[in-house]
């Protein structure tokens, strides 16, 4: 086929290759299979194709979105004729009416190696307890807040561990929001935009006294509780309060092992979390460890003082508190605790709703004790972990 000029724009804004070409593209009754030099194959449905091709009235050249309404295309939609042209692009010819799309082919094989896939650009999780991570991953700070490289390297560890660290960043106001915004936005909530965590004279919150606090994720009283927090250390001359994570992940597979009948009441059976503000009344409900529809641990919701009733059948309280009880044992067992004191210049980010986190008691006379801290939405890491890795692809 003739050259019909530069490949077309793909639906996406990423800068896709435009090899390793198509070899064949094979009419079907409902769509198109096209394979690739280097074996890929993928089924493109016919509606999908007709309804990505980048151009007015379609895909929006400018935005990528659709303009496109789905149910406008006729019930007897063909696909009347397949070509490649000269540039490697596939031009689709449409019956009844004749229409011709252009399609880019390396977004087309992008499609076809899952690259569309939510979790493609994302590593796997991997779970851990003490003796695997006895202390935060670290990484060097600065170099985050200036490298692309390094804020992706952290940015694995801590969607792979649910946890990291970095060190040595400056002792300023506002640190913590410039490490988040390298990430995405700041997601507000009733502590406000940025929190800082120290023991106080009127606190609102245990975070707020020098008291020990159990292993916990914050805000289970929410509908969504935020995906990440940031803590950021301003200064630290307490020799005690150290802090403690545990990765509920790992605790999750351990209940799953060994006693199945607590780990089922501990994802089936539901607790209400109410956060008890004096100016606010957050509530939600829902189990303590949440399943993916795959059966594979998605979060845990379990903001320990501030758990109110408990949200099922009268006939089940007792094995609830009972699987409970064992799992929060766990919690608190050195096996699965990474314990670490805090530097000044030290930053941690982690995963709220996957890992517990807590703190020992600290005496407010011994020194000062001073954190401020942020959360995300684990969406914001997900966005920039896929751009990061678009842009690496582009730079080949």
């Amino acid at each position: 086929m003739k050259d019909l000029g530069p490949l077309p724009l793909s639906p996406d804004f990423a800068e896709h290759p435009a090899g390793p070409g198509i070899t064949t593209a094979t009419p079907e009754v409902e769509g198109i299979t096209v394979t690739f030099a280097d074996g890929a194959s993928h089924h493109f449905n016919r509606y999908y194709l007709r309804e990505n091709e980048v151009a007015d009235g379609v895909i929006n050249p400018i935005t990528r979105e659709s303009e496109f309404l789905i149910e406008s295309l006729p019930d007897d939609l063909t696909v009347g004729g397949v070509e490649i042209d000269g540039n490697g692009a596939l031009v689709v010819t449409w019956g009844p009416d004749g229409h011709a799309s252009r399609h880019h082919p390396g977004w087309l094989h992008a499609i076809a190696t899952g690259l569309w896939r939510p979790g493609a650009a994302l590593p796997a999780r991997e779970s851990w307890d003490a003796a695997s991570m006895p202390e935060p991953v670290s990484f060097d700070g600065p170099a985050v807040l200036e490298n692309d490289d390094a804020l992706t390297e952290w940015l694995i560890a801590t969607e792979k561990y649910g946890l990291a660290r970095l060190r040595g960043l400056p002792d300023i106001d506002g640190t913590v929001q410039r490490v988040a915004e390298r990430i995405g936005t700041v997601r507000s909530s009733n502590f406000g935009f940025l929190f800082s965590v120290e023991s106080k004279p009127d606190p609102d919150s245990n975070a707020y006294r020098s008291v020990a606090l159990p292993p916990h994720t914050d805000l289970g009283s929410r509908e969504v509780q935020p995906g990440l927090q940031l803590l950021h250390c301003r200064e630290n001359t307490c020799s005690d309060g150290w802090s403690t994570m545990v990765d509920g992940m790992r605790l999750s597979e351990h209940m799953r092992d060994t006693d199945p009948d607590a780990y089922e009441a501990l994802t089936t059976l539901n607790w209400v979390t109410s956060n008890r503000h004096r100016t606010s009344d957050y509530r939600w409900s829902g189990p303590i460890i949440d399943l993916d529809a795959d059966g594979v641990f998605a979060e845990m919701r379990n903001t320990s003082f501030l758990r109110a009733e408990p949200d099922m059948d009268a006939a089940d309280v007792p094995r609830a508190y009972a699987a409970l009880r064992k799992l929060m044992g766990f919690a608190s067992d050195p096996a699965f605790v990474c314990r670490y004191p805090f530097a000044t210049g030290d930053l941690v980010i982690f995963d709220n709703r996957r890992v517990l986190h807590g703190r020992d008691s600290f005496n407010p006379q011994g020194g000062v004790r001073r954190l401020q801290g942020c959360y995300l939405d684990r969406d914001e890491l997900y966005s920039r972990l896929r751009v990061l890795a678009r842009e690496a692809r582009s730079k080949g």
